[in-house]
């Protein structure tokens, strides 16, 4: 167990469901069980992984002691990265269910959304009370979607909805029933790389093509953040649904200075173009926009990422997150070592308790 005072939210957990497809089936009605018999229990997957140890992005020590992968044992997951990093909540994030997003068909994705949904909440949520969810949604049909978050939103430990991106940019109409269901119930939107980018006709698109390896892949991840971002912006979501918050976790933030200062500048010599936006284009990320810090950038000087987090205004748009149980986790006692306490509090506590509306655990 990590000694320490620092009070810890982790803001990027990853539960795993064994058996893929064939593990939610008792969450789903007999006739859709039979749909999925089959090569259809499987769900898609990218042809590039990472070329690790077995081929998975998936830490070999994090193994259960019944031999599932990591994050597939909620009382596995408690002993080795709660009680370890005296982790005050953790937000449980499905990238398996973020592959919904390479389905072509709704129907099956919104089913197999609810089933995630109904198995974190009955296998995982009463385990342990430090445990929250970020209910998954399939954006195929937004309409259903919005159902979704009305029908289990409201439970107490659902803290977020987490919104696989498909090749449709975030400002679109497309999602606004899910957007208006989210601002109803109090929750932010969560998006997170699903694993499926670049690879499927639904899923998110990389600029200028498709890349060819696991490398060129992961480094072009923010990409699709800045895409949704300046969509999101001058599309005036936050203008239609005034309480939204969005949290973009695993895109990096190294980005998020320059993007913040060419939003503003464009907006200043094409506003006419967007006249909803009544405040430059970065207020509106300050207000409503926050940002994981897995994978922590690490330029040559501590100095630079102290200028990055100054100017990406850290203390109000930063939380903390550690992938668990990925290969590229990063740990609370060698993360961000020289930031001052108050600003650690604020990025490791505090920013992550306001946007999920977390109260001190008892």
């Amino acid at each position: 167990m990590v000694k320490q005072d620092l009070q810890i939210i982790d803001a990027d957990v990853h539960p795993w469901v064994p058996g893929d497809i064939e593990g939610l089936k008792p969450y789903m009605s007999h006739s859709w069980q039979k749909r999925f018999d089959g090569k259809r229990a499987i769900l898609p997957d990218h042809p590039l992984r990472p070329p690790l140890a077995g081929n998975t992005s998936i830490r070999q020590d994090t193994t259960t002691p019944a031999g599932e992968p990591g994050g597939s044992c909620p009382h596995f997951l408690r002993e080795d990265h709660l009680d370890k990093l005296n982790i005050e909540y953790a937000v449980l994030s499905s990238i398996q269910a973020g592959k919904l997003v390479a389905y072509p068909n709704a129907a099956e994705a919104t089913v197999l959304a609810s089933a995630f949904n109904d198995y974190f909440i009955d296998r995982w949520l009463p385990v342990d009370g430090r445990y929250r969810l970020a209910i998954c949604v399939a954006v195929h049909d937004p309409v259903a979607a919005a159902a979704e978050i009305r029908r289990v939103g409201g439970l107490p430990e659902v803290v977020a909805v987490y919104m696989p991106l498909m090749n449709i940019l975030m400002g679109n109409p497309h999602y606004y029933p899910i957007y208006e269901a989210a601002q109803e119930m109090g929750l932010p939107i969560f998006i997170h790389p699903t694993g499926t980018e670049g690879a499927f006709q639904t899923s998110a698109s990389f600029a200028g093509g498709v890349p060819s390896t696991y490398i060129e892949r992961h480094t072009s991840f923010p990409q699709i953040a800045i895409g949704n971002l300046a969509s999101l912006l001058f599309e005036g979501v936050f203008i239609r649904f005034p309480k939204l918050k969005l949290l973009a976790a695993e895109f990096g933030y190294g980005w998020v200075p320059h993007m913040l200062w060419r939003v503003d500048q464009n907006w200043k010599q094409f506003r006419r173009e967007v006249p909803w936006l009544e405040q430059p284009p970065s207020q509106y990320v300050l207000d409503h926009v926050r940002f994981t810090s897995q994978p922590v950038e690490e330029p040559e000087k501590d100095e630079y990422l102290d200028q990055i987090l100054e100017m990406m205004h850290a203390d109000r748009t930063l939380l903390f997150s550690t992938d668990y149980p990925h290969w590229d986790s990063d740990y609370p006692q060698t993360t961000f070592t020289s930031m001052s306490t108050e600003l650690r509090q604020k990025v490791f506590h505090d920013n992550a308790a306001e946007l999920f509306n977390l109260k001190p655990a008892a």
